[in-house]
């Protein structure tokens, strides 16, 4: 069979094979993160945030449009699956191209059997590979864009190299062109594909030109030109230029709204046919294509007309409201997200100059309601215009974009002292202040500074050498490294880490390796080993790509340059660019997929570099190859010890070394003693698909989402501890996007409004809940739009000392001051002047008849009402978002149920706290003034409330299943809150003498959260002190004694780590001793379970004599806060 058919049938099979695998595993529903909101976007084609996919929303529409709501998440999730494995079936053909002309680069017209075998078994490895890898396998089973991004990196690198084996033909230009549209349409869907254009561009260069160091480098800026070009002119620039259009037709000349659009959009497209008329009639090719490939640039591109088509449709999910151009263009740039300095910038502590800059203004569109040609009324949308119009006779209607943020001074600028040169560690938080100190070993070097009140001061600045270790340690090892290692060497567990030695390190499984780096492997505990992401590779995969790597390097370099591009631009390079900051909100592994994807390639080729060692290495090559690196790793285990680092890395080095140098020796050894070439062809690919078998069979259980619904379930959950018409609060992506995934999709208590707190920071979000969506009225917010547009109370300050008798002021009055713009005054050294409270101390009158009316409180509890809500705010000014939230309260009057998500945290309480009635997943505001002794609860219980929603209505998610199914570390934490709210529940109960009630919501803890599917943790221990309480004694007993072996499990582990890992655990070690002292103490002395009590005290004292040991060798080892390492 020719090979050409061999090739695509091959190819086929393992599009088969991966298709299987993610249709097998993909999640049955919504996920965690941006999937909820993207599933919920596409399903009704709204607006999800900035930059927006349109391109995703318009193909996952297409897949759900014919099937029922609660399918929507499998359709769109199919999608994804499938682009997967598309993907894999492009890197297939991809790789045995490469292996081909690997294969025939001694002049052979044709490759022997033998190459056949082995350049489709590379192929099959390096795809299998690539499939069943960490990072892309999590994106392949769920509703995300990276997986399309994936496929559209995957079909242009694919794309270049047909172009390269048809260069020569009629017509090939064809493929170029169509790289191009591809690329166009993959800004639809995400920026990541851009990156390839640098490795297609030296594919053009190496098959076109003679390789020269000249063209070399012009290759390079020529392809860093187009890139550029693409994402910082075409992306951007043809919205900025269609906004001065629009600007000069609306506002100069009186015509409609959007005139100037259109007008813009005919000249850019005569100016293309005319451009590609001309240099077609004058023969002009290289110009003919490049004006074709811009405008199919273009065509891609213009799927974001259905982000602007849908916004101003208005629908409930309308991020950015990008309806109109300089809206769109906010959206496209980001604007929302901020900035960040790449060349030169600030550090954390940086000190501003004098000066600042303006910022971009922003443009609104406006209504006038005019008389006698004076302005008397002004509206943001058509609607309230006419509307006022019909009832204010007599006046004209005219239009205009007005700037409503002329943004002057917004940019702050920094002393030219305090910049620095390729700045990594610049975001003034103070947690990334503290995180920027430890990761980079931070000293400072001191710099002389006058303040703005005139004295003197020394600021201590990072020195580059601490900026780059920074840069190098965090950014690059833990950032980008560590997640490539846990592709293509292993993985400690799932848990996000953050720089210690026990959550979400890369692991190889070769014990002598990981002891360097993350201590004493022989006694970690079960709750470590028995995590689904415990995947041990060994290094295999990396070895079999270094392999491929080199053989590539050494035999065909300029593919090899090719493909490092794609590694680099795909890896490196989004490193520098993305400058992220320490303590990221989620891992980020699957920004660097197509790095991996690269280096799946040199997997691939590792296979053919074993079968060609049969016919072509020679001892001596083989020995150069081993003792170079041996003495590499020589060299650099005497520079470790000289540093007094760890040894992993040489120790690594030695293992890849005799590892490596065994598999060739091997072949070449076959090679030695079989004149056919079959057989080694045959044994390098089963041989080959080890690598790809081990990653699978280790990697299915921490992959596989089927049988589980806990985002889908855990937002009806939240919804359904709300009362009817209700206002909940939210604040994260993962207390949000499931709930807008719930209403806008399933339809699941689309009465209740959810409010994001991080999005109320800006108007358009504020305007659209004045909107009504679904059942939900609009949120009852006082103030004009014109009060908290951008650039007006965006911070709103608090003045106690105007209020110095510390009387708590009725919010309407407040709230009439703050937006009384008689009363703005420059208190930020701004040129512009800002609202601000008189007071820090409000309070909110009740009618207590109407609350109990209308069930804000129970009949029962009328005695506990208070006369007004009364509340300190101790902070020094509010942003935006709370500020709307005061005159919320200020205009709510009782009438609809307010609710803050429990995960929304203190800081988003603005002090209500002692108000807070817990009715499930939600606090409601009340006026009653809890006296609440739980460290666990804000306020009080609705007992009867909450039992009903918990025991009738809650949803679990599937994780009470019987099969086996994988609960990731976000949802482990969901289970942690969940827990705990029962755990309050139960105790309340207990309290008012319902223990019966008590012990059933604590059963149905422990049945619907199984220790199989969700691992105890020392938050059980809040359960097995309710079951006290309650007077369940015997399942106290039962699950303390499972508990206390968990922690002395994980005692015993922290005891065996050498004094300078056990320092790095010295606070999980306190905790578990902690909560092993309150078992024992729980059972000892306060319920009075003798027997157990006994047994537990025994091992207790055993444990703690454990304990003082090791906190003396820790104090005589000499305690340090060494830097973290990678």
């Amino acid at each position: 069979m020719a090979f050409k058919k061999l090739n695509i049938i091959t190819g086929w099979a393992v599009f088969l094979v991966a298709a299987a695998t993610y249709l097998a595993t993909i999640e049955p529903t919504a996920s965690f993160w941006d999937c909820g909101e993207f599933i919920a976007t596409a399903y009704k084609l709204e607006v999800g945030h900035p930059p927006g996919a349109p391109l995703f929303m318009i193909l996952a529409r297409v897949a759900s449009a014919f099937v029922s709501p609660e399918n929507v998440p499998v359709a769109v999730n199919v999608l994804s699956a499938l682009a997967s494995a598309f993907t894999i079936l492009f890197l297939f053909w991809s790789i045995t191209h490469l292996a081909l002309k690997l294969a025939l680069r001694e002049g052979q017209e044709q490759a022997s059997t033998g190459q056949l075998i082995a350049i489709l078994g590379s192929g099959l490895v390096g795809s299998l590979a690539y499939t069943w890898s960490d990072s892309f396998w999590f994106s392949a089973v769920e509703g995300e864009v990276y997986s399309l991004s994936s496929l559209f990196t995957a079909v242009v690198f694919w794309a270049i190299l047909k172009w390269e084996s048809e260069a020569e033909r009629p017509h090939n230009k064809r493929w170029l062109i169509l790289i191009a549209y591809l690329m166009g349409l993959s800004i639809g869907v995400h920026l990541l594909n851009l990156l390839a254009i640098p490795a297609i561009a030296f594919v053009y260069y190496f098959r076109k030109y003679p390789f020269s160091t000249k063209g070399v480098v012009l290759t390079f800026i020529i392809s860093a030109l187009i890139l550029g070009t693409i994402q910082a002119v075409i992306i951007p620039g043809l919205v900025s230029v269609a906004g001065w259009f629009e600007l000069r037709f609306v506002n100069d000349m009186g015509l409609p709204f959007n005139t100037g659009i259109l007008v813009y959009g005919a000249l850019l497209v005569s100016a293309i046919v005319y451009g590609l008329y001309w240099s077609q009639q004058r023969g002009r090719d290289i110009l003919n294509t490049i004006i074709l490939s811009v405008a199919v640039i273009i065509v891609g591109y213009s799927t974001f007309t259905l982000i602007v088509v849908r916004s101003t449709a208005n629908p409930p999910i309308d991020e950015n409201n990008p309806e109109n151009v300089f809206n769109l263009l906010s959206y496209l740039n980001r604007e929302q997200y901020g900035d960040r300095p790449l060349l030169i910038g600030q550090f954390w502590g940086s000190q501003l100059a004098p000066e600042r800059e303006d910022g971009n203004p922003v443009y609104t569109a406006t209504w006038l309601a005019e008389k006698g040609g004076r302005p008397v009324a002004q509206f943001y949308d058509r609607w309230s215009a006419d509307l006022w119009m019909n009832e204010n006779p007599g006046h004209d209607l005219d239009h205009k974009y007005v700037v409503t943020d002329a943004r002057k001074g917004v940019e702050p600028v920094y002393a030219p002292e305090f910049t620095m040169l390729f700045p990594r560690m610049y975001s003034s938080q103070k947690h990334h202040e503290d995180e920027y100190k430890n990761w980079s070993g931070f000293q400072g070097k001191p710099v002389r500074w006058t303040d703005a009140q005139g004295k003197p001061t020394i600021v201590y600045k990072p020195t580059f050498g601490e900026n780059m270790r920074f840069f190098v340690d965090y950014q690059l090892n833990w950032m980008y490294w560590r997640y490539f290692l846990w592709n293509f060497a292993g993985r400690q567990n799932d848990i996000q880490g953050h720089g210690g030695i026990t959550d979400g390190n890369w692991l190889s499984g070769i014990e002598a390796i990981d002891a360097q780096r993350l201590g004493n492997q022989d006694m970690l505990p079960s709750s470590m080993t028995d995590n689904k992401g415990y995947n041990r590779l060994y290094l295999l995969p990396f070895l079999l790509g270094l392999i491929g790597l080199i053989f590539q390097l050494v035999r065909h370099t300029r593919d090899w340059a090719v493909v490092m591009l794609l590694f680099f631009f795909t890896g490196f390079a989004i490193v520098i660019y993305l400058n992220q900051t320490p303590i990221q909100p989620r891992e980020r592994d699957y920004a660097y997929v197509g790095s991996f994807y690269a280096f799946a390639i040199w997997i691939g080729l590792g296979v053919f570099a074993l079968f060609d060692a049969a016919r072509k290495l020679q001892v001596k090559e083989l020995g150069m190859v081993v003792g170079a690196a041996l003495g590499l790793g020589l060299l650099k285990f005497l520079v470790e010890s000289i540093a007094g680092d760890d040894h992993a890395v040489s120790y690594s080095i030695f293992y890849l070394a005799v590892l490596g140098g065994a598999a060739l020796g091997l072949f070449h050894l076959l090679g030695r003693s079989l004149k056919d070439d079959k057989l080694p062809a045959m044994l390098a690919t089963m041989l080959g698909l080890l690598v790809p078998g081990i990653m699978v069979s280790e990697e299915w259980d921490d992959h596989s989402r089927a049988h589980r619904t806990p985002a889908r379930d855990l937002a009806s959950d939240y919804l359904n501890s709300c009362a009817p018409n209700a206002i909940l609060f939210t604040n994260g992506d993962n207390d949000t996007f499931p709930l807008w995934y719930a209403q806008e999709v399933e339809g699941i208590r689309t009465d209740v409004r959810v409010v994001n707190l991080s999005l109320l920071n800006t108007d358009w979000y504020a305007d659209q809940m004045r909107r009504k969506a679904y059942e939900s009225d609009p949120v009852p917010f006082g103030m004009a739009p014109e009060k908290y547009r951008q650039g007006t109370r965006d911070i709103v300050a608090l003045i106690p000392s105007q209020n110095p008798k510390g009387l708590y002021i009725d919010i309407k009055k407040a709230m009439e001051f703050a937006t009384n713009d008689k009363n703005m005054q420059p208190l930020f050294q701004r040129s512009m002047k800002d609202a601000y409270f008189p007071t820090d101390k409000f309070k909110i009158t009740v009618d207590s008849a109407k609350v109990v009316q209308n069930g804000t409180v129970a009949l029962k509890d009328t005695a506990l009402i208070v006369d007004a809500v009364e509340w300190q705010i101790k902070k020094q000014v509010l942003l935006k978002n709370h500020f709307m939230v005061m005159d919320l309260l200020a205009n709510f009057n009782w009438d609809r149920p307010i609710y803050f998500a429990v995960t929304t945290g203190p800081d988003s309480y603005i002090n209500l706290q002692d108000y807070f009635q817990l009715e499930g997943l939600t606090y409601r505001l009340v006026p009653i003034k809890a006296n609440n002794r739980n460290p666990n609860l804000y306020g009080r219980v609705a007992t009867d409330i909450m039992y009903d929603n918990v025991m009738d209505k809650f949803l679990w998610g599937g994780m009470d299943s019987e099969k086996d199914i994988y609960l990731d570390e976000n949802i482990i934490r969901m289970t942690t809150n969940l827990r705990l709210q029962l755990s309050s529940l139960a105790d309340a109960l207990v309290e008012e003498g319902k223990k019966d009630k008590a012990i059933d919501v604590l059963d149905l803890a422990m049945t619907k959260m199984p220790e199989r599917n969700v691992p105890y943790d020392r938050i059980v221990l809040t359960l097995i002190e309710s079951y006290y309480k309650a007077g369940e004694m015997d399942k106290a007993n039962a699950i303390t004694e499972r508990l206390f072996d968990i922690m002395d499990e994980n005692m015993a582990y922290y005891m065996s780590l050498e004094p300078e890992f056990a320092e790095k655990v010295s606070n999980d070690m306190s905790i578990t001793f902690a909560v092993l002292d309150r078992l024992v103490n729980n059972t000892d002395v306060i319920h009075k379970q003798k027997e157990l009590g006994e047994q537990l005290r025994a091992r207790m004292d055993s444990i703690e004599l454990a304990y003082q040991a090791k906190l003396t060798e820790l104090d005589e080892a000499g305690r340090k806060v060494s830097r973290m390492r990678f």
